[in-house]
């Protein structure tokens, strides 16, 4: 097994690792890993129920990172999740849940709070978070008072909401996952992403007796 030099030599760090076994042979160096991110937070957040709003496209989550902030933000995953009370035939068509970039900083809608993974770490100010509902009302949401109104940039992402057909039977778990295993979305200043519930253009497509649940997880740093 070739030798494993951890001294320092004539003021010189240890050279790594021998290429062979024999003393003639040459030296690897080492590799030290550079951290480029000082990480100052880790957050989730989860949305309150939110009911859907008819034959409006509805943004239900939205997060952004304002002008002249001093953070950097990646969005590690967005969860959402659908439960449907009302049987939609085949013939419905269903919103399509989309991510958005954006940049001017929502409106209306419901500031949601923000969840620590590490209670060391404290959020910016600048990281804000909504959501389009201002409680759970015993697992029915209270729609907020005002939607919650984002101007849509590009999309990043997308997928047809689930169905239920019809109610006989089991549900399934039907969670999308946006980002899990992607590179993370990057927000610099005055930047966000939203979860738009898109083209909803019959009231049977996203009925107000439909629920919606978002979770995200997002990190904020600096660099060195």
């Amino acid at each position: 097994m070739p030798d494993i030099d951890t001294t320092a030599t004539s003021g010189v760090e240890a050279r790594g690792y021998r290429r062979g076994a024999a003393s003639t042979d040459g030296w690897d160096q080492y590799v030290i890993p550079v951290e480029d991110k000082i990480i100052s937070y880790r957050g989730r957040v989860c949305t309150f129920v939110t009911p859907g709003r008819a034959a409006v496209s509805q943004k239900i989550f939205a997060i952004h990172n304002a002008t002249g902030s001093t953070v950097l933000v990646d969005v590690n995953r967005i969860m959402v999740d659908l439960l449907s009370t009302v049987a939609k035939a085949v013939t419905v068509l269903q919103p399509i849940v989309r991510l958005h970039r954006f940049t001017v900083v929502p409106t209306n809608g419901t500031a949601q709070t923000k969840g620590t993974l590490d209670t060391a770490f404290t959020s910016s100010a600048s990281v804000t978070v909504w959501g389009d509902s201002s409680a759970d009302n015993a697992g029915a949401g209270t729609s907020s008072a005002t939607t919650l109104t984002v101007t849509t940039g590009t999309a990043i992402d997308q997928v047809y909401a689930p169905r239920v057909i019809s109610a006989a039977g089991y549900e399934m778990v039907d969670t999308v996952s946006f980002m899990l295993g992607d590179p993370d979305i990057v927000l610099r200043a005055l930047e966000g992403v939203v979860v738009f519930l898109d083209m909803a253009v019959v009231t049977t497509g996203n009925p107000a007796t439909d629920r919606w649940l978002v979770t995200c997880d997002w990190t904020e740093y600096t660099r060195p």
